[in-house]
């Protein structure tokens, strides 16, 4: 039932942000735990629009549709619609996990029992994209009742794409080539994104010759990127400055809790202070290193940011966090963060008014679950997740090339 009704919920995009937010609790060194958080999605959403922590693979930005197009074939509506969408995903679920490729699956550990499912986490997308077409705008089914409410399920989820590539046979109970495109599914995918979202990273890196490698840890280690043209290239050196600035406030964070934690007479983690100091170090040369701190355009970082999310603009308090500590970068007072008492306080500072009670730094019984790394995870924007979208384009677009037939025999 979940995933018919998320399609009406006008607060969509904060359920999705929540979502992420917890998937990213799961992982301790991706925690915000100094709350630039609306900085880091504005960056992911001003790069690669559409897409999210959650996503896994590019075809279920088809099979999504599929399963609804299944579903109102039978001529269902209202909360018997939302209920066959429901248990069409889950079939579809049990169909892949049972192919020879589970990579990306969504339910891979839960099964079909998997709370959230694959209408929920692209939702965003098929909307961004062109894919799902329709009224965005309607009320929440949940204030409806009788005819109303199967008016608008009927109406908010059954439109989509006239072009959308049909489903594969035995469709939802076989799902033919598991998560991997079709050329003519992955082409008309790249076409939709081109056109819904150029000028963007994500529609720059789908063009043939720009494809990313299977190595690249982050956006910006593609020569292509940093040298894209306007405005995608300046978004990714701002992105790339950002990530290395910030990293030194999270290493500068970990190394306060190192400290916190060995006074405390802890030892489950070794020798942390010296890890976190030399993590530091190493941080340091890095930013001596970059030449293009220096001429860093913070205002206009500023006023993009601002324009993908407005609420930057009143969360005065982590501007001011943000600014403070990249002035210390820039100006070359960071390289002292460890002992810099200044920098060492707006740290504590920050990350107590952020976590209040739940601060390790104040908080005993948290500073001893301490897993050694909180938030030391260097920013990529969702790159992980994006780069297994991008191979999945590619991939298919090449499959019935003949350099691909050639290599399969």
């Amino acid at each position: 039932m979940a995933s018919g009704l998320s399609w009406l919920d006008s607060s969509r995009d904060d359920q999705q942000r929540i979502r992420e937010l917890l998937k990213l609790f799961s992982d301790t060194e991706s925690r915000d735990e100094l709350g630039i958080g609306q900085v880091r999605d504005a960056f992911s959403d001003l790069l690669f629009p559409g897409t999210s922590v959650l996503q896994t693979r590019a075809r279920y930005l088809l099979i999504v549709p599929w399963c609804y197009q299944e579903a109102q074939r039978r001529g269902l509506r209202g909360d018997r619609l939302a209920a066959q969408v429901d248990r069409n995903e889950r079939k579809v679920i049990d169909a892949l996990l049972r192919g020879d490729d589970t990579e990306g699956v969504i339910g891979r550990r839960a099964g079909v029992g998997v709370r959230t499912l694959p209408s929920s986490i692209y939702a965003a997308a098929l909307l961004r994209y062109g894919i799902r077409i329709g009224d965005d705008d309607a009320p929440d089914r949940r204030l409806a009742s009788g005819l109303e409410a199967d008016e608008l399920t009927e109406r908010s989820s059954g439109t989509w794409h006239p072009t959308l590539p049909g489903a594969t046979a035995n469709f939802p109970s076989e799902v033919e080539g598991g998560l991997r495109l079709r050329p003519d599914e992955a082409r008309w995918l790249r076409e939709r994104i081109l056109a819904a979202e150029p000028n963007t990273l994500l529609a720059y890196l789908l063009e043939p010759e720009h494809r990313p490698g299977w190595d690249s840890e982050a956006p910006w280690n593609e020569l292509a990127t940093l040298a894209a043209p306007e405005p995608i290239g300046p978004l990714v050196r701002d992105a790339q400055r950002f990530s290395l600035a910030i990293y030194g406030a999270a290493l500068l964070y970990n190394l306060l809790i190192a400290e916190r934690y060995e006074q405390g007479g802890l030892t489950e983690r070794e020798e942390p202070v010296a890890r976190y100091r030399n993590k530091l170090l190493k941080w340091n040369d890095r930013v001596s290193a970059e030449h293009n701190l220096k001429g860093w355009d913070r205002p206009g970082m500023w006023t993009r940011l601002i324009d993908k999310n407005p609420r930057i603009a009143t969360n005065a308090a982590a501007r001011r966090f943000v600014d403070r500590w990249i002035d210390a970068v820039t100006s070359g007072a960071a390289g002292d963060a460890a002992t810099d008492q200044s920098l060492r306080k707006l740290v504590a500072e920050r990350e107590r008014s952020v976590k209040k009670g739940q601060s390790r730094l104040v908080n005993d019984k948290l500073l001893r679950t301490w897993s050694g790394a909180s938030g030391t995870r260097r920013l990529v924007f969702r790159w992980p997740q994006v780069r297994r979208i991008l191979a999945d384009i590619h991939d298919g677009c090449a499959a019935d090339l003949p350099e691909a037939a050639d290599a399969r025999a």
